[in-house]
């Protein structure tokens, strides 16, 4: 993650902040009062949160807190009053007071939190690394849910918030900054919540402040001194990504926008600000890309909230209105690349057995949910649009942000929108693609053309296998200066397409531009990273000229990948030079290299190797590759060959964000050429050319 290799790299990474909640009847908070001071050496706050509860008739009520914190005073309504704390539950009785609307709770704690953060993860599959609160004197890291102040789960109460910290050392959390000052030793920073937040952040750093209005939102960077060079780039861009989704959906729903640098690499998306680490920001395509994934996120998932008991759609919703329509802007081949990987994404990452429905995703935890909750729910919306056309689509979000801002909303509620303004009903649609499982397979056969009375007729079979899905694909002819495109229906197992053409055809095509969700077949796979990454298995084979350090270099690679079952291996103990059928991934250069049939352009030696025609032989270079198994169809065998070992273990760890790419080349650390093995068939094109 300390790379700026390509986009993957930071979406890999990039979240946006999932409050842990469970609604219920009962006791809620209504608004906090939090006055916290933190100690960074000692890795601990001491605090003081008056907490305005409406009892809901209850006896008692329950607040959540670190099971590393001890309360030393509990008082309502000014009253001292009894309290158990066991395992994270604090317990305050409210029986004299359970008939009032509100009372205030006032509890004195303190606590530590020590997570460990990692500097340089080897593997981003899981994106908060097990930290969920942190206290230390290289920086201030508390997430919504890390108990560091008394919570009652499934509230949505506004705050006001007091940080008292060491001097310099400035607090950034939601809500409308009120200002920093500095007292003798120490710094305070305030904020106020209003708008009704489900968890509360906290960040806090040496920062220095810079600010930029946009419109009527005021724009932040809360930056260390060695990257506050980029702070009017940040400033700039936000105000644009602000100023796009307020044209989009309406709106901005915050008071600002802050970009805060983290000490460890994250990429979160919290209410009115952004948290990304040190290295991220230095990345040079965040702010083209990232920054605006993570904006977009304020008017869904931070402003429309997620039913998370229902699903959470807004990851999905939110690749395809950031990462998916900055492409569209762009061209309408990169639109199509970045719908195409999608579609390669969910078939080399997500097994039948690891597959789950949309209704079922709540966040990310490893390639296969990620290519599941982001890539495929983005498609949905996709095929939402294409359905419905950009009028009805682009309504239907704006209703749904006008009606549902700060309410859980769930995949139900955009259905109805979506209803409403496409004037149809969309049950088969949500129920196949939000409901169920898996994604359509498709085959196109019996392909005939004849010619009739001076025209040709074109007429094949569509046919899907179970369970059945209810599609428009597009399919289309193609002749010498013209190409024909019928839209045709299938919903059972097949379906007969009948074009005609005047001209003679060359080839006919089902959903040439992946407009359509679906199992892509091999053909249409070219081996990648990802195709590594999704393996059930992989023997790992080291060249045993390269010691004991390539040995631990392939565990490194392994656990980069997220590799969950692999073994490694000598060359010497395979039999001969022979490769068997398993998937394999070979480091340092060894005999199997040469069963494997590398494509045009590419050749490999001990001491250089050809990529694209052009020979590589510097020390610092190294290849990865990833080839078709010479044994098996839907196998692969990778080539890692550092041709030193300078930089060879940095690499095993950058190498796992180039999820889409067949082939990297490294020099000094750097990506110098990257590239996908082309894709020259598919069971869903027939060419007439090729038949003479």
């Amino acid at each position: 993650m300390i790379s700026a290799v390509l986009i993957n790299t930071f979406v890999a990474l990039a979240v946006f902040f999932l409050p842990i909640s469970n609604v219920f009847a009962g006791p809620r908070a209504l608004h906090h009062d939090i006055d916290v001071s933190l100690f960074p050496r000692e890795k601990k706050l001491v605090a003081n949160d008056a907490v305005a509860v409406n009892p809901g008739g209850a006896p008692a009520v329950e607040f959540t807190l670190s099971e590393k914190a001890s309360v030393s005073d509990v008082r309502v309504n000014g009253r001292t009053q009894s309290f158990t704390l066991t395992q994270g539950r604090l317990i305050v009785p409210l029986k004299a007071y359970s008939t009032e609307e509100a009372v205030s709770v006032s509890i004195v704690y303190a606590a530590s939190f020590d997570d460990a953060a990692p500097e340089t993860p080897l593997n981003t599959d899981n994106p908060g690394y097990g930290v969920s609160g942190v206290i230390s004197e290289k920086g201030i890291f508390l997430q919504a849910g890390a108990g560091w102040y008394p919570e009652i789960p499934g509230s949505q109460p506004s705050y006001d918030l007091s940080v008292t910290a060491p001097a310099g050392i400035l607090a950034v959390s939601a809500g409308e900054p009120l200002g920093h000052r500095t007292d003798g030793t120490k710094t305070i920073s305030t904020w106020k919540i209003r708008y009704p937040v489900e968890g509360l952040s906290l960040s806090a750093g040496p920062y220095q402040v810079k600010t930029q209005q946009a419109g009527k939102v005021k724009v932040m960077t809360y930056f260390h001194e060695q990257n506050g060079p980029l702070s009017r780039q940040y400033l700039d861009a936000s105000g644009q990504y602000i100023a796009l989704y307020e044209k989009l959906i309406g709106p901005y729903p915050f008071e600002k926008f802050a970009v805060v640098e983290n000490f460890f690499p994250t990429g979160y998306g919290f209410p009115s600000y952004t948290l990304l680490g040190s290295t991220v920001l230095r990345l040079p395509f965040i702010i083209q890309t990232s920054l605006g994934h993570e904006i977009a996120h304020s008017w869904w998932g931070n402003g429309v909230l997620v039913d998370f008991e229902r699903g959470n759609w807004c990851e999905g919703l939110t690749t395809y209105l950031a990462d998916y329509l900055f492409k569209e802007r762009s061209s309408q081949t990169e639109a199509r690349e970045h719908r195409l990987q999608i579609l390669r994404s969910f078939t080399t990452l997500v097994s039948p057995e690891q597959d789950f429905p949309l209704r079922r995703f709540t966040g990310r935890y490893d390639p296969g949910s990620q290519a599941i909750g982001y890539g495929k729910a983005a498609f949905v919306f996709h095929m939402l649009r294409q359905r419905l056309g950009d009028k009805a689509f682009w309504e239907g979000l704006r209703k749904i942000y006008r009606e549902r801002l700060f309410k859980k909303t769930s995949w139900k509620d955009f259905q109805e929108a979506f209803e409403q303004e496409g004037e149809r009903s969309l049950d088969t649609f949500f129920d196949q693609w939000v409901s169920r499982k898996g994604a359509p397979r498709i085959s196109l056969d019996r392909v005939d053309s004849s010619k009739e009375a001076g025209s040709y007729r074109v007429r094949a079979r569509l046919t899907q296998s179970q369970p059945f899905y209810d599609l428009e694909l597009p399919v289309v002819l193609s002749t010498r200066s013209r190409s024909l495109t019928e839209k045709i229906a299938l919903s059972g197992e097949s379906t007969v397409v009948q074009i005609s053409s005047e001209e003679k055809p060359l080839h006919l095509a089902v959903d040439p531009d992946f407009h359509a969700f679906r199992v892509l077949d091999a053909e249409e796979i070219p081996p990648s990273v990802n195709s590594l990454k999704g393996a059930a298995s992989v023997t790992i084979v080291v060249s045993s000229s390269l010691g004991q350090d390539l040995r631990n270099l392939a565990e490194t690679f392994a656990a980069a990948l997220g590799l969950n079952t692999y073994r490694v291996i000598l060359d010497k103990e395979i039999a001969g030079t022979a490769l068997g059928e398993e998937d394999i991934l070979l480091i340092g250069f060894q005999g199997g290299v040469k069963e494997v049939k590398l494509p045009p352009g590419v050749a490999v030696a001990k001491e250089s190797f050809v990529v694209e025609g052009q020979t590589f032989s510097h020390p610092s270079d190294a290849l990865f590759g990833i080839f078709p198994h010479p044994r098996r169809k839907s196998g692969f065998v990778a080539l890692y060959h550092p041709l030193s070992m300078n930089y060879a273990r940095d690499l095993a760890r950058k190498i796992t964000h180039y999820g889409r790419y067949s082939y990297l080349v490294f020099r000094e650390g750097q990506n110098r050429v990257k590239g996908i093995w082309p894709v020259l068939e598919s069971p869903l094109i027939h060419r007439w050319d090729k038949e003479g």
